[in-house]
């Protein structure tokens, strides 16, 4: 019985697969030749060709956000609306449908510089950049991380780094541990908080540019915030390129820390003046968790700049080292294409832009919040804002949260108690307390009434 059950199991097993081979042979000899004979390319671009990606009702479109929460910090992790989630999944299936056809076909190293090649009418449209200054990588902190090796590889004795003072804790981390490790020096340049203009910003830099250069210093290397993240500053940073070539070495390297950019602002980066841009595609661009594009100003620095992870292309230069540092979901970064269709498709009723529409809607809500709290005439001037608009805090009320830090003072309560999500921060004495405010495409009024009536209700209760 034993040897009659174990023959006819191996008899059907056979017959089993002897099907599937038929059915294999007969419906995708087609598809397997494409991605084993040389078509590679034809094969990448049939997935990742963007189908019509087409914005809905932000209800429906965001929809997967938590319904009890007012979120007004979106400027920390951003948000992905439904279309492109589904076109990330897709692409998810895709590849554990068949891996080893799209890595051995080069259909996935086809497919990531498609992606990065998507992002170019977001980054110029009057000089679209080429394939070799672009590449995509995890997030920013990973785009740092790049360039802070690569200039550390190149610091001689005396040169200097000069960054901000609002620039973001990570990045300078960065910096410390490969540039400053290689004999950099550091030097923060003070940016006012609050500000009154971009002038203001401006001067300030200048002088300080001026008077570091003339203790002798060799200003090799100037990472630079487009748009800040605690202060949330929108600040001049083409003038402040400028500013770093008069003082700085004939061979300084600018790079712009644009996290925040694509989405929130309109700039041309090849216009910008810098040698590096980076900025994350999930914060304002619509992506999902996480991608960030990369930019060089020509492509012999991306192939002089090695991934902060060596794997199989190490020593062929960033753009290609970034397209596999190592097996990984690469969804997101694949789905890039079909999230800047949603930037680029996305208007408000009343024919807006998302950046043109959340920049309205931001200044409106500071206004509104200022003049319920009793800081209306400290509201920062326009220009210096973008998506997302600082507002000062009642004065009274008593703050220990530190910015962009976890803390379980009054951000929490108003989590906890309140159903509202926003970025709350102690300066120091001198400066205040304020609300780093941020109004995306998903936001309401309501949204915003919400955390103006929370504020009073613990200022009370204090």
């Amino acid at each position: 019985k034993h040897c009659l059950l174990f023959s006819r199991r191996s008899l059907g097993d056979r017959l089993r697969r002897s099907m599937l081979l038929a059915t294999g042979l007969k419906h995708g000899a087609g598809a397997c030749r494409a991605a084993h004979g040389g078509s590679a390319v034809a094969a990448a671009r049939s997935v990742v060709t963007v189908h019509a990606i087409q914005p809905d009702k932000p209800e429906v479109d965001f929809s997967h956000h938590a319904k009890r929460l007012a979120r007004l910090n979106h400027g920390s992790f951003g948000a992905c609306p439904q279309p492109v989630l589904r076109y990330q999944q897709r692409q998810r299936e895709a590849w554990l449908a068949e891996p080893d056809t799209w890595f051995f076909s080069g259909r996935l190293d086809e497919a990531l510089k498609f992606s990065a090649r998507s992002v170019s009418k977001a980054l110029s449209r009057s000089t679209p950049p080429q394939d070799g200054q672009l590449c995509l990588v995890d997030n920013a902190t990973v785009a740092t991380a790049a360039i802070a090796m690569r200039w550390a590889k190149k610091v001689q004795p005396g040169d200097v780094v000069v960054v901000l003072s609002v620039m973001y804790a990570a990045s300078l981390n960065v910096l410390r541990e490969f540039c400053e490790t290689a004999g950099a020096r550091i030097e923060v340049l003070e940016v006012p908080f609050p500000c009154r203009s971009s002038a203001e910003v401006l001067e300030g830099i200048e002088g300080q540019l001026a008077a570091l250069r003339q203790t002798g210093a060799r200003i090799r290397f100037a990472l630079l915030d487009h748009v800040s993240s605690q202060p949330a500053l929108l600040l001049p940073v083409q003038e402040m390129v400028s500013a770093c070539r008069r003082h700085g070495t004939e061979d300084l390297e600018v790079a712009i820390d644009g996290a925040h950019s694509i989405g929130s602002c309109e700039f041309d980066v090849a216009k910008l003046g810098a040698d590096w841009f980076f900025s994350n595609l999930h914060k304002w661009g619509f992506a999902p968790t996480s991608a960030t594009i990369v930019w060089a100003s020509r492509p012999e620095l991306m192939l002089e700049t090695r991934h902060p992870i060596p794997s199989w292309s190490w020593g062929q230069g960033m753009a290609v080292e970034a397209r596999f540092p190592g097996t990984r979901d690469f969804s997101a970064m694949l789905a890039a294409p079909a999230a800047m269709e949603y930037l680029e498709r996305w208007r408000s009723e009343e024919g807006e832009i998302a950046s043109q529409y959340c920049h309205r809607r931001v200044m409106e809500s500071a206004l509104e919040l200022a003049e319920a709290w009793g800081t209306a005439d400290q509201l920062l001037p326009e220009e210096l804002v973008a998506t997302q608009a600082m507002v000062r805090l009642p004065p009274a009320l008593r703050v220990d949260d530190l910015p962009g830090r976890v803390s379980h003072g009054v951000r929490q309560t108003l989590r906890e108690r309140y159903c509202v999500e926003v970025s709350i921060g102690n300066f120091g004495v001198s400066t205040g307390s304020w609300v780093r405010l941020s109004y995306a495409v998903y936001n309401t009024p309501r949204d915003v009434a919400r955390l103006r009536d929370a504020v009073l209700d613990i200022l009370e209760m204090q």
